[in-house]
C-alpha cells in the first residue's frame, strides 16, 4: 500500500480536515473518548520556490473529552507539527498566544519530524503539583491550577519502530520515517493489513493524498522548502543544540569539582590545618578557601 508521509503539511492538514480521522487521532494519542471537535485556529502557509515562503501548520480544535477519570470537559487541543528541528522555536509564541485568550483548559500536541533527548517514540508531559511544606505529590483537580498550566504530548517520529499491537502503536505506524519511494520522502510503502474500521479511514485519506496530482504538487513545494532550510540552516541548528548540551555537561563538571574541593577544605580544617597550608596544598587562594 503505497500512502502519504503526514509529517509533510499538505499530508497532516487532510487528515485533520476529516472529522473521524481528527478525532481518531486525538483520541488516540490523549487515551480519552472524543465527544466534539470543533477548529478555531488553523495556520497554513505555502511555499513559494523563489522567496523561500515558510510553511507553517498549526490547528486548534475545541473539543468535548471524555477520561475515565476526569469524566466529560471542555478544553482546546492546540496540535502543532515541526519537520526540522528550527521550527521548534515558534511553539512557544503560539502557545503564549493561547494563553492569553483561552479560556478553557490547554492540552498540547507535537509531532516532531526529529529526536529530543528523550528514549521515546511518544510520551507525555504532565505538570505535577507538589505540597512545599512536606514534599509530597498532591493530587489536585482545581479548574485554577489547570488553567495556568497545560499537558503536552509529543510524538518524535524518527523513534517510531514497525509494530501493530495496540491502538496507539497502530496509529503510529504511519508516522514510521522509512520505507520511502522515490527521490524523496514524501510518500511511502505501508506495510501493514488491517480491518480496523479507524485505521482503514486514516490510510484510504493517506492513500488519496499519495495520488492526487494537486496534493503532491504540494508536497514536492514543501520537500524542496525542507531541502532548502536544511542546507541553510539544518547544521546551525544542530550545532546550537550540540553546544546545549555541552554547556549542561561543563555546568555539571563544575559542580561536581566545587564539591570536592569544599569537601577537600572542610577535612584539612578539621585537622587544625591553617587557611595558609591548605592554600599551598590545594593551589586555592585565601579568599577562595573562605568561600568554600
Amino acid at each position: 500500500m503505497i500512502i502519504a508521509n503526514p509529517i509533510y503539511d499538505a499530508t497532516f492538514k487532510r487528515l485533520l480536515e476529516n472529522d473521524k480521522v481528527a478525532k481518531f487521532l486525538i483520541g488516540t494519542i490523549l487515551d480519552c473518548k472524543v465527544l466534539t471537535l470543533e477548529p478555531t485556529i488553523q495556520e497554513y502557509t505555502d511555499i513559494d520556490k523563489d522567496t523561500l515562503q515558510v510553511s507553517l501548520f498549526r490547528k486548534d480544535f475545541a473539543a468535548t473529552i471524555e477520561t475515565e477519570s476526569e469524566g466529560s470537559k471542555r478544553v482546546i487541543i492546540e496540535m502543532q507539527k515541526a519537520k526540522s528541528l528550527g521550527d521548534i522555536y515558534r511553539f512557544k509564541r503560539y502557545l503564549g498566544d493561547e494563553y492569553k485568550k483561552s479560556k478553557l483548559p490547554i492540552i498540547s500536541i507535537y509531532i516532531l519530524g526529529f529526536n529530543l533527548s528523550v528514549d521515546s517514540p511518544a510520551f507525555m508531559a504532565r505538570p505535577d503539583c507538589w505540597d512545599l511544606i512536606s514534599d509530597k505529590k498532591l493530587e489536585i483537580n482545581d479548574d485554577f491550577v489547570e488553567h495556568l498550566t497545560h499537558r503536552a504530548y509529543f510524538i518524535q517520529t524518527l523513534q517510531i519502530k514497525p509494530s501493530f499491537n495496540t491502538k496507539l502503536e497502530k496509529l503510529l505506524s504511519v508516522f514510521e520515517q522509512k520505507n520511502f519511494i522515490g527521490g524523496d520522502e514524501t510518500t511511502k510503502s505501508f506495510p501493514f493489513e488491517t480491518d480496523d474500521t479507524e485505521m482503514k479511514e486514516v490510510l484510504n485519506v493517506l492513500q488519496y493524498v499519495a495520488a492526487d496530482e494537486k496534493t503532491r504538487e504540494e508536497l514536492s513545494r514543501e520537500n524542496y522548502h525542507h531541502e532548502a532550510m536544511e542546507g541553510m540552516f539544518g547544521e546551525k541548528d544542530r550545532e546550537i543544540e550540540k553546544n546545549k548540551k555541552t554547556i549542561e555537561e561543563q555546568k555539571g563538571t563544575i559542580e561536581e569539582l566545587q564539591k570536592e574541593k569544599a569537601k577537600t577544605v572542610k577535612n584539612l580544617k578539621q585537622f587544625g590545618m591553617s587557611a595558609e597550608k591548605i592554600s599551598e596544598i590545594t593551589g586555592l587562594s585565601k579568599k577562595e578557601i573562605e568561600a568554600l
